[in-house]
């Protein structure tokens, strides 16, 4: 049976701090303002399997912002490169999208090597701390990115935001 790794966080963004060290210790990932939202076909399945159950909960469907899966792709790539899932530099995520889309509440979902969009939403679902996430009736937007690392495992990163 294959292992897979699945980490939530429920943050609020007046519940993170940042030391001066992490911010000296920015990975390059987090440096480049150049990333432009491209979707993948399984991105897309991921955030209409998301609005679907968040309908079928009696909730809003999200609208995809860019800029949420801009932080998205860029902490994949951080994931990707580093081997392993995290939600490591979270703060600056919710610093930059309160920036740039005035941002009020911000939470994450991450997960690894799910190969179906099913299988990644219904383990989010199957987890009390992600579902809270998906069921938030305070959110009104998301970003979503998958990317592979070399040996074709999938990185998963769904930030939640309401602005």
């Amino acid at each position: 049976m294959r292992k897979l790794v699945l980490v939530a966080v429920l943050f609020s963004t007046f519940l993170m701090s940042c030391s001066v060290e992490e911010d000296n210790n920015i990975p390059e990932e987090y440096n480049s303002n150049n990333t432009t939202a491209e979707y993948t076909q399984l991105d897309y399945e991921i955030a209409e399997l998301i609005n679907t159950y968040r309908i079928s909960q009696g909730l809003n469907a999200l609208n995809i912002l860019n800029e949420a899966s801009n932080e998205a792709s860029t902490h994949n790539q951080y994931m990707v490169n580093k081997g392993v899932t995290s939600h490591d530099y979270f703060y600056l995520r919710s610093q930059n999208l309160e920036t740039a889309v005035n941002a009020i509440n911000v939470s994450e979902n991450v997960g690894y090597g799910f190969t179906k969009a099913t299988s990644v939403v219904n383990a989010w679902k199957n987890s009390e701390a992600h579902r809270l996430n998906m069921v938030n009736p305070d959110f009104t937007d998301f970003g979503i990115s998958t990317k592979q690392d070399a040996n074709g495992k999938n990185y998963f990163t769904n930030i939640f935001v309401k602005r």
